[in-house]
């Protein structure tokens, strides 16, 4: 590899990044994604980041716009519904690269604006599994990153409730909450109280004894999460979802899934999140019509796989970073 080259990263801890620098990685980056849907026929598309209505997430809270006395809107927290409601309308598949806004805390690998590649095309979750790791691939190529070797060749792919068994014998989707709460009370876990729901022992038990311990030599994928928190993916069985995680030097960088296109299901469990989000004192969202109508048309026309990527994450990886901020033009700072 050329030293000289501006993308070589070949010490263990490299020097800070100057902005010039940032720019010019950041547009290298941007240029790669773009050549890769160009060359696989993709449809660049922009959608609105003012919207009326969000999807009711449990877990993401939007900003809120006010124009002069009206509103609330709310800037995306996601292009998905924009997306989805074009998707109709694109011959083929679509991406999309745009800035996204949530309501997070200021961490190291989180920030309230960040820059979000999401696509849509024909096929299933395991579809969408085979193209994000050759979009990886020929990015880390164009961008000669750090330990570029070892992004080809085959990644692992693990199913989430065969780790659960490996690391603790427990499978928190044959559980219902009690039960998820005695088996793990009944092995010591510490850390979780009477008002936890399932979903939250779910992600305790995967953050404190599943991720840990998973390798990060190479990327990989876990797949087959719970149905209480994909709302808009398709169901696998009755308590898992066709959906997929990335992961790469143990962070999240991707997800995706197969789309659930049946209107009236999705109207179910957006009743089910604004439920969930009323009974913790946040606001709920009304559902938009353009896009439960665009599901019905799709739904005719077979199954559909989506990605979302934070971009900022995947330039983190690639150049060896640790924090967000290394790797962002002008941080937004509360």
């Amino acid at each position: 590899m050329n030293s000289n080259h501006p993308f070589y990263e070949g010490e263990p801890n490299p020097s800070p990044i100057v902005p010039s620098e940032i720019l010019r990685l950041r547009h290298e980056l941007m240029r790669a994604v773009r050549d890769y849907f160009y060359n696989h026929g993709y449809l660049e598309v922009e959608t609105p980041n003012l919207m009326r209505t969000v999807a009711p997430d449990p877990n993401i809270d939007p900003l809120e716009v006010y124009v002069g006395d009206m509103g609330p809107y709310y800037l995306h927290t996601s292009p998905e519904i924009g997306m989805k409601k074009l998707l109709p309308h694109s011959q083929g598949g679509i991406f999309q690269i745009c800035k996204v806004y949530r309501v997070e805390e200021l961490e190291e690998i989180h920030s309230v604006e960040f820059t979000m590649l999401e696509w849509y095309r024909k096929g299933t979750y395991v579809d969408a599994m085979d193209e994000t790791k050759k979009l990886v691939e020929f990015v880390a190529e164009r961008l000669q990153a750090a330990r570029n070797d070892r992004y080809r060749g085959p990644w692992k792919v693990y199913d989430l409730a065969e780790l659960f068994v490996r690391r603790v014998n427990i499978n928190p989707f044959d559980c219902e909450r009690e039960n998820l709460f005695a088996a793990m009370r009944g092995k010591g876990f510490m850390g979780i109280d009477e008002r936890d729901s399932w979903n939250d022992l779910f992600f305790k038990l995967f953050i404190q004894e599943v991720e840990p311990y998973l390798p990060r030599e190479t990327p990989y994928f876990i797949r087959d999460w719970p149905l209480s928190v994909s709302t808009m993916a398709k169901k696998r069985d009755a308590n898992r979802v066709e959906r997929f995680e990335l992961y790469i030097d143990g962070l999240e960088i991707a997800n995706g899934y197969t789309e659930l296109l049946d209107r009236e299901e999705q109207i179910q469990r957006f009743q089910i999140d604004n439920h969930e989000r009323k009974g913790s004192g946040r606001r709920v969202f009304g559902a938009d019509e353009d896009f439960l109508a665009a599901l019905s048309v799709l739904e005719r026309e077979g199954s559909y796989a989506g990605v979302s990527v934070g971009v900022d994450r995947l330039l983190m990886v690639l150049l060896g970073k640790e924090r967000i901020a290394d790797v962002m033009v002008q941080r937004f700072n509360v």
